[in-house]
Parts: structure tokens; C-alpha cells; sequence
């Protein structure tokens, strides 16, 4: 039987959507080309096509937004290949957008079954199989593993209770299987499917990361508990962390590097740099083989000390993308960041002073959020002097602590799912500012950066 993995097509208000692979899925205007410049690599699609693969199963991966595809391209694509089964990755903003696709394909495919996948199904399933008739499985967490059960099961090989991580119908009653394991060792799963000529289309060029680069993952998980973080809660089911073996990640970056000439590599690792030993031993596989190619990576800054940042410099690091998200320590600590913000402060000038580039991310409008706390915020960027940032609008994805707590306390502004988009809207009853001026204020700074 064949699997259609899809990463759906996605545009809406005139904006255009990244959704697979991205923690924090949302829309932007398009650049004067007309694209969006940053691109994720849809990891959980990419390594599921490849373990499919190695399985023994017939499967394609398709990336309508890295290929620029529309609804129509998605349409005739499907009756190519003539699946048995399509997979699907959603999200909470593209949810409207993605269940309208859906029923279109159902209606062209009647035979197809449906499964979907990723944070937002994950959270709802229930709910989602009660109220689309036409969609047929939903998949929890990690699913390179369920999808294989699922398509066994559908192949008639493996009885649809004994697979792990599935929402189904069985008569008119929705059931559970048992609950999917946590990938431990992930060097277990192949490489990630990656397919010329849309492979240099993905990227995360920030601070000017030297085109075309290509991203990694040398680790899943996070240690730390922050209540907004939306993959430790749903995809991971918790806060483990788990490591691939440093030269396992250096035969990939290597493969990478000659076969298709990337001039640059990005960690997107939800952490990189939560275990010290993890990055010394790839930068001394990287100094082992003479890798003299560019890398970036995403960290917590106030886990980094000096020795740390000299080696990896001197292994090649080009840039470090940290995760800050408001310059007052006590939003940081109502949303459970636990981070040290004067050590953070001191490792980001420490990392400067290194002629290490820096982009830091920020969130406005968490928990405990006031004007005089994003002016915090406002001056610490402005003090820092960081290469790049990045400033959203705090979003609470369905399935995170903060979502819950919102919507216990009557919060929410809102259930439209696509205004969950932290670059589009704020949707958040803020009892110390509201939302346009929280808006405003965003908009504002990142329309004027020399404020």
C-alpha cells in the first residue's frame, strides 16, 4: 500500500504559513518575491518517510510549502501517486485552513483513508474524529513508529489494537490504543528523507547564515518545563531529553556537506546545548575530521560558560540563535523558564565579544506581562545590540500548560484557531495591558528596530 506523507499548502489574509517542522507555526507577509525566507525542515515527516522506507513500505513525502504547490498541484499530485493512505501534519493556526483541504481531498479520493498528525490532532482527536467523518486515524507524539503500525495494520499484517499511539472509530465508538513509546535511542531511525531539487529550499539563514544551508537534529526533547513550549508537551510527552551519538551526527552533517554542497548547517535542536559533554564531543568529531563548514545552533544562554563558547568557536560556530522571550525575571519565572537572566545577559555579550553572531527570540505578552515589563524587554534588546531578533505575540497552543490555564481562568480571547498565530494576532485577556496595545507595541518596535 502506498503513504502519502503531506506537509498541506498554506496561505490565508494575503500571508503565507510555515507549519511542518516549526515549534511555533504561524503566517507572515511574503518578502518582494513573494516567498518566505525561512523555511523548516519538516523533520517529523522527513525521518517518518525514510523509516517507512527502511520498513520495506511504499511511501513519498510532499512539502506543498517548500515547493511552492497549490491546492491544485496538491490534487493532481495525489492522483499520481494513487495512495492508499494520506498522512498529514496540522497545527492549531492552519487547522481551518487544513481541514477544508482535507475534505476536498476526501472528496476526490473517497476511497483514501486519512490520518493526521502533530501537536493540534493530537490534542483534539476526539473531538477531530466526532465532528470530520472524513478523517479516519489520528496519531499522538512521535508518530514514526505509529504510522508504521498503522500501515501494517491496513496492509492486514498487524491488528489495529496491537498498534501504538492511534485514535480511531470502531463502529460509532472513538478508541485508544496503547500509547506510543518514546523514541529513546534515535539513532535508530534513518536519516530523514531529503529529495533534490526542493532540499535548498528550506532554510534558517539568520544573521546572514550562508546560503544554502541545511538543517539537523542532533537531540529531541528539552529538560526544562516552560509552561508555553509546545513540543515537550505534545510531540514528546514530557521533558526527556535524548541524544544522538556525536559521530552518528557527523556522518550525517558530512554526507550533507559533499553530496549536496551545503555552505552552511544548522542544529535546530529544541536544546543544544543542554548536556556539555553532547557538544564537546561533536565539536571534537568535527576538529577529528576537519569540518571547516559553518554551523549555528539554538540554545539557552545562561547554560553556556566561556570554555564551552571558545570550542565551539573554534570548531566553527558562526551564530546562536537564544531563546529569551522577556527581559523580566519574574515573567521568566511565572512561566516556569528558569532562567538565570543576568548569566544570560553576561553569556550573549560573552558570545558577541567571540565574533559569534547572535539572534535572540522574544515573546510578548506572557503571564504576568505589563507595560513596564516589555519596556524591560524593549531597553534589554536595545542593550544587547543582538545581530538579529525575533519578537511574537505569547500564544497559547492547545495541549501546553499556559493554554490550559488561560482557558481555565475565561482568558482566551478566542477559539478561532487561525488567530493562534503569535506573528498575527494576540488573542490573550491581559488584566495589565490589552491586546492592541500589546500589539501596537510590537508592531511598532519591529517596524522602527533603531527605537
Amino acid at each position: 500500500m502506498r503513504t502519502f506523507l503531506l506537509n498541506l499548502p498554506w496561505q490565508a489574509n494575503g500571508r503565507l504559513g510555515v507549519r511542518a517542522g516549526s515549534r511555533w507555526p504561524f503566517t507572515s507577509l511574503p518578502e518582494k518575491d513573494g516567498k518566505i525566507h525561512y523555511l523548516p525542515f519538516p523533520f517529523f515527516l522527513g525521518y517518518t518517510a525514510s523509516f517507512l522506507k527502511k520498513n520495506s513500505k511504499e511511501a513519498k513525502l510532499l512539502d506543498c510549502i517548500a515547493q511552492n504547490l497549490d491546492e491544485e498541484g496538491l490534487l493532481k499530485a495525489i492522483l499520481e501517486f494513487n495512495p492508499g493512505l494520506i498522512f498529514i501534519e496540522t497545527s492549531t493556526p492552519s487547522f481551518n485552513n487544513d481541514i477544508r483541504i482535507i475534505s476536498r481531498i476526501k472528496q476526490g479520493f473517497s476511497g483514501v483513508k486519512i490520518a493526521l498528525g502533530g501537536p493540534h490532532a493530537g490534542f483534539f482527536s476526539g473531538q477531530i474524529l466526532k465532528e470530520y467523518s472524513f478523517v479516519d486515524y489520528i496519531l499522538r507524539g512521535e508518530y514514526e513508529h505509529s504510522l508504521l503500525d498503522l500501515v501494517s495494520s491496513l496492509e492486514g499484517s498487524l491488528d489495529l489494537e496491537q498498534a501504538a499511539g492511534l485514535i480511531y472509530r470502531e463502529g460509532g465508538t472513538i478508541k485508544a490504543s496503547k500509547k506510543i513509546a518514546t523514541i529513546n535511542d534515535l539513532d535508530s531511525l534513518p536519516w530523514p528523507e531529503r529529495e533534490e531539487p526542493v532540499i535548498y529550499n528550506y532554510n534558517d539563514g539568520f544573521c546572514g547564515l550562508p546560503l544554502p544551508n541545511v538543517q539537523i537534529w542532533s537531540s529531541r526533547g528539552c529538560p526544562f518545563d516552560c509552561t508555553f513550549c509546545l513540543w515537550p508537551q505534545t510531540m514528546y510527552q514530557g521533558n526527556k531529553y535524548r541524544l544522538r551519538q556525536p559521530s552518528k551526527v557527523l556522518d550525517e552533517m558530512a554526507y550533507l556537506i559533499d553530496k549536496y554542497h551545503f555552505k552552511a548547517v544548522y542544529f535546530d535542536d529544541d536544546i543544544f546545548n543542554a548536556d556539555k559533554n553532547h557538544v564537546l564531543g561533536i565539536c571534537s568529531e568535527m576538529r577529528k575530521r576537519s569540518i571547516k563548514t559553518p554551523w549555528a545552533v539554538m540554545a539557552r544562554a545562561d547554560l553556556m560558560d566561556q570554555s564551552l563558547l571558545e570550542t565551539m568557536k573554534d570548531s566553527g560556530l558562526y551564530a546562536i540563535k537564544y531563546g529569551i522571550e522577556s527581559a523580566s525575571q519574574k515573567v521568566l519565572d511565572l512561566c516556569k523558564k528558569r532562567m538565570d537572566l543576568s548569566v544570560a545577559s553576561r553569556m550573549i555579550k560573552l558570545t558577541k565579544e567571540l565574533g559569534i553572531k547572535v539572534h535572540l527570540t522574544f515573546c510578548l505578552g506572557l503571564a504576568g506581562e505589563t507595560r513596564e515589563t516589555i519596556n524591560q524587554t524593549l531597553d534589554f534588546i536595545r542593550n544587547q545590540r543582538p545581530d538579529s531578533f525575533q519578537m511574537s505575540w505569547a500564544t497559547p497552543l492547545p495541549g501546553t500548560e499556559y493554554y490550559q490555564s488561560l482557558e481555565s481562568q475565561g482568558l482566551l480571547l478566542s477559539k478561532d484557531w487561525s488567530l493562534y498565530d503569535g506573528n498575527y494576532k494576540y488573542i490573550i485577556k491581559n488584566p495589565d495591558i490589552n491586546a492592541l496595545d500589546i500589539e501596537e507595541i510590537k508592531d511598532a518596535f519591529n517596524n522602527n528596530r533603531n527605537l
